[in-house]
């Protein structure tokens, strides 16, 4: 997988006063209602970021959905290269967070495949860490710590979404923020007493990621009762010897707070990991047949299993076909899969 797709160009962090410069400007266009927020104007504790931070737009279209989308970026990229899509999903009506959250460390590099035999429930410990913190319960009441990665409960993903969140709220009061957390007005009706922060309400909230951060969108929703599960080119939680493809037990397993009734998938036909992305979405008991996004509108036959096989369009990027469903750079068009982000969604 490779970087975050950006173009040079001057991008100002600005959140509580704070300001960082940053090196890059977006391939896609944020509309005007986005903030570039730096995750440590949160909270003390949280990394800076050097690059653009966080990204948190309001709907733009004339309809406002008062949902909430999550994105998570690909492994080595970051919230700016997946532009296009947020940007997409605001006008269709949602408010949107581009999270950025530690995804420097790729699942096949945390567990690669010298791990099936030795560590075949790697890809828990992985995801538990980078979602809950290291040595922290996850809300079993289990902590997980990965000899891959260390990221301390400041900056795990949930903690940066809460406390941005509760940011967002406090610095852009008229945005409508307030209504994904847990209160009555002012009153916060449950507070997450991991992260001190008010709990979402997840039942307004849909996840969404590319390559890792479509592992990432789905580990969430095994938790929480996420409105919907939208995995763009991934997960990557299998171990593939070329002959058997064995899904990561924490998938294999169900048990999952969000039903697989809501989870969506799309994948591009020719991209390496397509049979174990596949695999996993059947494991999840996702509806097939798998259905091609290049000839078909939604509701797509009720399939929540979906395809493109488009000509990407970044022939010189080294993953073209696993980019194309999701960065800017690769992604075709205006973009073409808009109508399919949307759709997975629930727009």
């Amino acid at each position: 997988m490779r970087k975050g797709s950006v173009a040079a160009g001057v991008v100002a962090l600005l959140f509580g006063g704070s300001m960082v410069a940053a090196a890059c400007a977006p391939i896609g266009t944020p509309p005007s209602t986005t903030h570039f927020i730096n995750p440590c104007a949160t909270q003390a504790g949280i990394t800076c970021d050097s690059v653009t931070g966080h990204m948190a737009s309001r709907p733009t279209g004339a309809a406002t959905l008062n949902k909430l989308a999550i994105v998570f970026n690909g492994s080595g990229a970051q919230p700016l290269g997946y532009s296009k899509l947020q940007s997409t999903l605001a006008a269709a009506g949602f408010h949107v967070i581009g999270l950025r959250y530690a995804s420097s460390t790729g699942t096949g590099a945390a567990c690669p495949q010298a791990n099936a035999l030795a560590d075949p429930d790697c890809h828990r410990s992985f995801r538990s860490e980078l979602t809950f913190g290291e040595g922290v319960n996850d809300p079993s009441g289990t902590p997980y710590n990965s000899p891959a990665v260390s990221i301390d409960l400041k900056n795990s993903v949930s903690n940066r979404l809460y406390q941005l969140v509760q940011a967002l709220i406090g610095s852009y009061p008229t945005e409508g923020w307030e209504q994904y957390q847990q209160r009555t007005g002012p009153v916060c009706n449950t507070v997450n007493t991991t992260y001190g922060a008010c709990e979402l309400d997840w039942s307004k909230v849909v996840v969404v990621g590319h390559s890792l951060g479509a592992g990432e969108a789905l580990y969430l929703s095994k938790f929480r009762n996420a409105a919907r599960v939208s995995m763009v080119s991934g997960p990557f939680d299998e171990y593939n010897d070329g002959v058997t493809i064995t899904v990561a037990p924490w998938i294999a397993e169900g048990g999952f707070a969000t039903s697989p009734s809501k989870m969506f998938g799309l994948t591009h036909l020719g991209e390496n990991n397509y049979a174990a992305q596949s695999a996993a979405w059947t494991t999840l008991g996702m509806a097939v047949p798998q259905v091609s996004v290049d000839s078909n509108l939604p509701p797509y036959g009720a399939s929540q299993q979906l395809t493109t096989n488009q000509t990407p369009a970044c022939l010189t990027d080294p993953t073209p076909k696993h980019n194309s469903t999701g960065q800017d750079l690769c992604v075709p068009g205006p973009p073409y899969l808009a109508t399919a982000w949307k759709f997975m969604a629930g727009a």
